[in-house]
């Protein structure tokens, strides 16, 4: 065999070497789902990690439109940050219910059309929901959108 190429292939097994047991180091010291590596909190300035989901009834009501009479119905889910959270959302469902009905009706047909749609109504009720159930809501979802 080429003493070259013999050289070159314990080379690439020395280097596959120490690429495996620097994974290995990595993987012991910072365990999947550890804060240092993003999997259980959230890094300051981003949203927390939902530990908590609370499915409403499905909403109907009427849009904004002016040049006809339009529906809405839609489902909205809430992450939250944690059973406790749920447990608050819960309680105060008829507030709840009353902020995300008054965000959808001054938006019309056009506003909640496009691939932005669901996410512009999503944002118009979290920013809603931020004042009566500060630091609980983590994101809105948006699980079903019928127009009418």
């Amino acid at each position: 065999m080429n003493r070259g190429l013999l050289v070159a292939l314990v080379a690439a097994v020395i280097v596959l070497a120490v690429g495996v047991a620097g994974l290995a180091v990595y993987v012991w010291r910072f365990p999947p789902g550890s804060t240092a590596t993003g999997g259980a909190t959230a890094a300051p300035g981003q949203a927390a990690v939902e530990k908590a989901y609370y499915e409403m009834d499905k909403f109907v009501t009427n849009l904004a439109d002016t040049d006809r009479l339009r529906y809405i119905q839609f489902s909205v889910a809430l992450g939250l940050i944690s059973e406790s959270a749920k447990e608050t959302a819960q309680e105060a469902d008829p507030q709840v219910r009353d902020v995300v009905l008054s965000k959808v009706r001054v938006l019309t047909a056009k506003d909640l059309s496009g691939a932005d749609g669901k996410e512009r109504l999503a944002q118009a009720i979290k920013e809603g929901l931020d004042a009566i159930l500060p630091g609980h809501v983590t994101r809105v979802y948006i699980t079903d959108m019928v127009i009418q």
